[in-house]
């Protein structure tokens, strides 16, 4: 074999072989592309609706525009809405340890990073006991952060009112949006932030304490707590705490003074000045001559005072009336006081008197005894008296000088 015919058997060996390496590859399957608008069946609700009170209710799905009617046991995605009608309520129980009741003519979507979105109508939030889950819960005028605590937003029908934010227990933080400061809310605080705000420290002036009866009747009267079957898992709390308390063993505090805004004088307008009163002439006073000065003053002398009478101001007193003595004379026997009466002893009927019946008139002796001289006149006062004395003595009784 010559080198000619070698070299062309070498190159035609190359040429085979090159076109066998160059041979193109059998084309593979495609994988298939899943659509936006599938849900995977594999993954776990986020929400789960766990009670339904006096319907209707109803739920809007992420994927779909319309709303159907919600079902106890129905699971929720996030992006899901949910919204009541009339005096409707619904309990969900979300799968991180969060649960919440809306109200009647309510409007909620679940969105991530456990926030959820109330448009309209009143909820309760609270987070299962022992867990640490932050939530917020955002509106159009405030937005409520809790930390394993329980707390109420409404929202009004009229905005103008303000959106109300209450702590039933716990510590609750409230911030306007697009703001990073809060304000604390302690257990039975609440305030309302209203759409024209834009000063937290406006908004914090709001901030009011319910005394305890008022905690007590809404204790007992809110719907949201006590309009279901079962009851919340933080109520023991509820029942329990005081307002103004954080935890149970935290003491009471006294409710905090709210500031008065002082009241602001009225400026005076500038096109109108006030007037600046004129000042007055000051008069002054012209000096008064001296008082001429007598060159022996003579002393006025006290007036004399007229004597104290000391029976002044005191009742007269009264003397006894005097006792009459009886200074009648003594009536002499068988004398007579006038013409018509006769002497004791002689009454007239012949009888003589008593005792000494053998003397007359003229021989009787004077009291005393028979011995006196006969010169000595018997005792008898009628001779000196007038016939006055006379007649007074006729009145007295006549003195028996025998016993």
């Amino acid at each position: 074999m010559t080198v000619g015919q070698f070299s062309v058997r070498i190159g035609a060996a190359l040429l085979a072989g090159l076109m066998v390496g160059c041979g193109a590859a059998p084309p593979k399957a495609e994988a298939p592309v899943a659509s936006p608008s599938a849900s995977p069946a594999s993954l776990s609700p986020a929400a789960t609706i766990a009670e339904i009170q006096r319907s209707p209710v109803f739920v809007r799905l992420r994927q779909t525009p319309q709303e159907q009617p919600a079902q106890k046991g129905m699971g929720l995605q996030i992006g899901d809405t949910i919204r009541t009608q009339d005096q409707a309520m619904a309990q969900l129980d979300l799968s991180n340890g969060l649960a919440f009741r809306i109200g009647g003519d309510a409007v909620l979507t679940l969105q991530p990073d456990n926030r959820l979105n109330l448009a309209a109508g009143s909820m309760i939030t609270w987070v299962q006991p022992g867990q640490k889950v932050p939530t917020e819960i955002v509106t159009p005028i405030g937005v409520a952060g809790i930390r394993g605590t329980t707390v109420h937003v409404e929202i009004p029908k009229d905005p103008n009112q303000g959106t109300r934010f209450f702590a039933w227990e716990g510590l609750v933080s409230v911030r306007l949006p697009g703001q990073t400061e809060e304000i604390q809310l302690r257990t039975a605080e609440e305030v309302r932030i209203k759409p024209s705000d834009r000063d937290l420290n406006t908004v914090r002036q709001r901030i009011r304490r319910i005394p305890l009866t008022e905690w007590r009747q809404k204790r007992q009267s809110d719907q949201l707590l006590n309009g279901f079957r079962g009851r919340i898992t933080t109520q023991t709390i509820i029942d329990r705490i005081k307002p103004g308390q954080v935890t149970l063993s935290d003491p009471v505090p006294t409710p905090p003074a709210v500031p008065r805004p002082q009241p602001v004088a009225p400026t005076p307008r500038a096109s109108q000045p006030s007037p600046t009163p004129a000042a007055s002439p000051t008069p002054v006073a012209s000096p008064k001559p001296p008082a001429p000065q007598p060159a022996n003053p003579v002393k006025p002398q006290a007036a004399s005072q007229p004597p104290r009478d000391r029976t002044a101001g005191k009742a007269p007193k009264l003397k006894p009336p005097e006792k009459q003595r009886d200074r009648e004379k003594p009536r002499g026997r068988g004398e007579r006081d006038d013409d018509d009466r006769k002497p004791r002893g002689n009454q007239g009927d012949g009888r003589k008197p008593r005792g000494r019946s053998n003397q007359g008139d003229d021989d009787r002796k004077p009291r005393g005894g028979s011995n006196q001289d006969d010169d000595r006149k018997p005792r008898n006062y009628g001779d000196d008296k007038d016939d006055d004395n006379r007649s007074r003595g006729s009145r007295g009784g006549k003195r028996d000088d025998d016993d």
